[in-house]
């Protein structure tokens, strides 16, 4: 029988707004299990961590090695997305889903929809690989809270773009 003590304990790892960063959290284990011979408790090294986040997102870095799981971003901006941008072009208004979609030509931003989600939710999973072999394992909950100001500074800088 395994015994893991987890460093933060399980439960909310982080509950940040957007605007925060940078961030970085370290996750590692103790682990005592019961030696065969002797029936005495007894320490088992942690040999490395893996660790995974759902749902799939591009801010947040895992990274493991065999002190720890670092769970790291510069900045938590862009984990919402946008419902959409309309801008003209041609005298014509186009609908584009993202930032990375609005191109250089486009004349006038129109409308910007931003996310209405007011946090987001992630699961992050975490495995302490063992050196008996064995592997213990906990989850995490990451929350992120919107204040849109990320979108507005972006929405902000466009339209000075096009204004110049």
């Amino acid at each position: 029988m395994l015994t893991a003590t987890w460093t933060p304990s399980p439960e909310v790892l982080f509950s940040l707004p957007e605007t925060a960063g940078p961030v970085s959290t370290t996750i590692s284990a103790q682990v005592e299990g019961v030696d065969p011979l002797t029936g005495v408790p007894a320490p088992i090294a942690v040999t490395g961590y893996q660790g995974s986040i759902t749902p799939e997102q591009e801010v947040l870095i895992v990274e493991g090695d065999a002190s720890g799981l670092t769970i790291s971003s510069q900045q938590l901006a862009g984990l919402f997305t946008i419902d959409f941008i309309d801008y003209l072009q041609d005298g014509q208004i186009v609908r584009i889903p993202d930032w990375n979609s609005l191109p250089e030509s486009a004349e006038e931003i129109v409308d910007f929809r931003p996310s209405q989600e007011q946090t987001r939710a992630f699961r992050l999973d975490v495995i302490a690989d063992l050196a008996d072999g064995s592997q213990v394992y906990t989850s995490y909950l990451i929350e992120i809270h919107q204040d849109w100001t990320a979108g507005k500074d972006r929405l902000r800088s466009e339209v000075d773009a096009r204004r110049n």
